[in-house]
């Protein structure tokens, strides 16, 4: 319904579907494919849009410039949880603030792994340092 009703179309499918888009995203969106690619987009595309540019997604709240009774702050959010874990500091951190995910030095443990990862084979116990993994959040679409 864009191509025949613009913007208007796309803020009824914004209300309706609850995909979050603000102004900017209706005037982004509106002009891609109604100018651009002169054609409706589908449903799936409004949800991968609004799913693409939430904050879940983008960040832009945790990754924006904080003004505090109009005095802006010297840091993000983001960038105030990082400073937590400087570089060069020994720690027992193996990736930190990667994807939303860090890992942290592990130890030697009996892991069940397979005898062959190219063929069928049997199962078997063997010592392996593993690190856990720690996970904020996962990116699923939809989520």
């Amino acid at each position: 319904p864009i191509m025949e009703e613009g913007r208007d179309a796309l803020e009824k499918i914004n209300n309706e579907k609850g995909l979050g888009f603000d102004d900017f995203d209706l005037d982004f969106y509106t002009e891609l494919f109604k100018e651009k690619l002169g054609r409706n987009p589908t449903d799936v595309e409004c949800f991968d849009m609004g799913q693409s540019n939430s904050e879940h997604s983008r960040h832009w709240y945790f990754g924006g410039k904080m003004i505090i009774d109009g005095e802006t702050k010297p840091n993000t959010l983001f960038q105030m949880v990082k400073a937590t874990m400087p570089k060069g500091v020994p720690n027992n951190s193996i990736i930190a603030f990667h994807d939303n995910s860090s890992s942290i030095r592990g130890y030697e443990c009996d892991a069940l792994v397979p005898s062959s990862v190219t063929e069928p084979g049997k199962m078997e116990v063997v010592k392996k340092t593993l690190h856990p993994i720690l996970t904020a959040e996962t990116h699923n679409f939809p989520s």
